[in-house]
């Protein structure tokens, strides 16, 4: 019995449209969501929670500290023993500026658990299980005073090794109404269709030696760019089920 010359020239014009596909570059797809640290997969948010590897499985990334310790999650508020920024107009720590509360939510990454932290500071690494092509995040509260300026770099690394990518912060010398000083700043990396962000560093680079805080939060991981293999699969896998299906009907 000779084949069915409609499912061949299906065929025919399947294989053409995959090499057409596999011809054009891999597109970034959406970001899978935003880690807000207000839940913590597998646990519970709480002041003080080490966070480490908690966001692998949902995000494909994980935290640590240059040092070789881990950052921790911080409540607002003055109610508990951790500092993670001091806002000066409203004369309390861990506390939003009028205005930006709902942005910060309950809680925020930070490094450290106990007092304010005092130069050098930790860097805090993220890494991805799968390099990625964009990525954003808010750090809270860069103000400056007296004593000295704040300010941080962030930078995006390849696969070697080397930075690809870097954005540093506003230089902060004052903690008034003009300042940062309660207020979130919004870093980003977006390199189109190419997912070469392979880990992430903040680094402070101000000149204060005491009184320095992290506060990071809302940070958005973009999911990671299909391989061109996958893409082949994806689509071969979708034209033989077609086929299959058009057979089993006639």
């Amino acid at each position: 019995m000779d084949p069915d010359p409609n499912a061949k020239g299906w065929i025919v014009n399947a294989k053409i449209v995959v090499l057409l596909l596999a011809m054009l570059p891999p597109v970034a797809m959406a970001a899978p969501g935003v880690i807000d640290f207000e839940t913590v997969p597998g646990g519970v948010a709480a002041d003080q929670v080490a966070i480490s590897n908690q966001y692998q499985a949902g995000f494909g990334v994980t935290f640590s500290l240059s040092t070789g310790a881990v950052p921790f999650l911080e409540q607002v508020g003055d109610t508990d023993p951790g500092r993670g920024f001091y806002n000066t107009g409203l004369g309390v720590y861990d506390a939003a500026a009028a205005g930006f509360a709902s942005q910060l939510g309950n809680y925020f990454l930070r490094i450290g658990t106990g007092s304010l932290q005092t130069a050098p500071m930790p860097q805090l690494v993220i890494t991805y299980t799968t390099p990625v092509a964009a990525a954003s995040a808010q750090i809270w509260d860069i103000d400056g005073n007296a004593s000295g300026s704040e300010q941080w770099l962030v930078e995006a690394f390849g696969s070697g090794g080397g930075v690809i990518d870097s954005v540093v912060s506003p230089l902060a010398t004052t903690e008034d109404a003009l300042s940062l000083d309660g207020k979130p700043w919004t870093w980003s990396f977006n390199h189109g269709g190419s997912a070469d962000i392979f880990a992430l560093r903040l680094s402070f680079t101000g000149s204060k030696s005491g009184g320095i805080g992290l506060a990071l939060d809302n940070f958005s991981p973009a999911a990671p760019v299909p391989e061109p293999s996958t893409w082949w699969l994806m689509i071969c896998s979708a034209g033989l089920l077609a086929v299959a299906r058009r057979r089993k009907i006639g």
